[in-house]
């Protein structure tokens, strides 16, 4: 019977203090008015409601709860911000805050000094937290214009799942790997994309664009830059692996990333190869660059992450030969997409046994299915 009452003065007193935890602050305006209130919790630190913040400042936000994303505007300056990660994206360039963004049940909670701060520095604002009083103003508010300038409706149809960049690897001058048997990457690479882009087309109505529809070379920078262009929702970048052991073989998906190991390294060497036909001779990406990269792309983290693994497993389903897993690596044809990104290696075009199977009309075609099933399952996380 005690253990029972303790239990119940224990649950009572978790209530109470998360009763508690889940407060109002006052946003203050011009004369000192209220112009409403924000909710915000305690966790160690204050973090307030961006979606309340928004709300009563701007009268209007766009909220993506499949991407975990809110879009709002401060004056001619667009706010992107995703839930669980530690930046914030203003006018399209990335900023880390000391402490990350909680989302809960719908709602983004930003660290308030961290945030407030970040705004202050990066747009210009005022605002200032009074904890004795619980408040919010802006010194500048008379003077900051809060009409937005960002077409939400245009900001909603830029985050439905639309559009896909299918990228084959290498082209014209640019071979890539050569098998025993004479095969070349970038004809293998070509063949399957095309595969692939009939099997979406014909089966959704999701706008399927390829980098290079013919054996032409394309500058590794031109191909992001394409699909940037393109408003590109997914990057699909395809290629073949080569490896000085005739015995490596296996299918495996990289995200962009600094290099973990030495074989990952190989990888993305031989695949930045293409540098030095565009007159970039010895150029070589360094840690500092990846981080970068990575931080510019931490919005589109978890999706390329979860399209990477649903690749791996499709594939595993129905080709015979080793599943290598996800990893990350530095290639250069993904830096700078600003969507999720992915480069997939089909199989060792330098192993006689894959390229054999390579070679084979019915394997590449397989190949294709499994990528085709891949971005299907992927949709359904925007569709459903």
């Amino acid at each position: 019977m005690k253990f029972f009452i303790y239990l119940y003065y224990c649950l009572l007193l978790f209530s109470w203090s998360f009763a508690n935890a889940q407060q109002e602050i006052k946003i203050i305006g011009p004369n000192n008015s209220i112009l409403g209130t924000v909710d915000y919790i305690q966790e160690n630190r204050f973090y307030f409601s961006l979606n309340d913040f928004s709300d009563i400042l701007l009268k209007k936000n766009f909220v993506n709860t499949d991407l975990q994303k809110i879009v709002f505007s401060i004056g001619n300056n667009k706010v992107k911000v995703t839930g669980n990660i530690p930046f914030v994206i203003i006018n399209d360039k990335p900023y880390q805050l000391k402490n990350t963004i909680i989302y809960k049940k719908g709602v983004f909670y930003a660290p308030i000094d961290d945030f407030l701060e970040l705004l202050n520095k990066r747009i210009g604002t005022q605002y200032s937290i009074n904890y004795n009083s619980l408040s919010i103003e802006n010194k500048l508010e008379s003077k900051i214009s809060l009409t937005s300038s960002v077409d939400l409706n245009q900001e909603k149809k830029k985050w439905k799942f639309d559009t896909i960049i299918i990228d084959p690897g290498h082209g014209g001058k640019d071979p890539g790997a050569i098998g025993y048997r004479g095969t070349k990457e970038k004809d293998i690479a070509l063949d399957v994309s095309k595969r692939l882009a009939k099997k979406i087309e014909r089966n959704s109505k999701t706008k399927v664009i390829l980098t290079r529809e013919e054996d032409i070379f394309v500058r590794l920078q031109d191909r992001t830059k394409f699909a940037n262009a393109n408003e590109g929702d997914l990057f699909i970048s395809i290629h073949t692996n080569a490896a000085e052991d005739r015995r490596a073989s296996g299918f495996e998906t990289f995200l962009i990333g600094p290099n973990k190991n030495e074989a990952a390294i190989k990888v993305a060497a031989r695949e930045n190869a293409a540098l030095e036909l565009e007159g970039f001779s010895g150029k070589q990406l360094t840690n500092e660059d990846l981080i970068k990269a990575t931080i510019a792309q931490s919005a589109f983290a978890a999706k390329s992450e979860e399209f990477a693994s649903l690749v791996q497993n499709e594939i595993k389903k129905r080709v015979q030969s080793k599943d290598r897993g996800v990893k990350q690596a530095g290639f250069y044809v993904l830096m700078g997409a600003s969507m999720p990104n992915v480069l997939i290696e089909l199989g060792f075009i330098s192993n006689p046994n894959e390229e054999k199977k390579l070679n084979n009309s019915s394997y590449r075609d397989m190949l294709a299915t499994s990528i085709y099933y891949a971005v299907l399952e992927y949709q359904k996380s925007f569709n459903d």
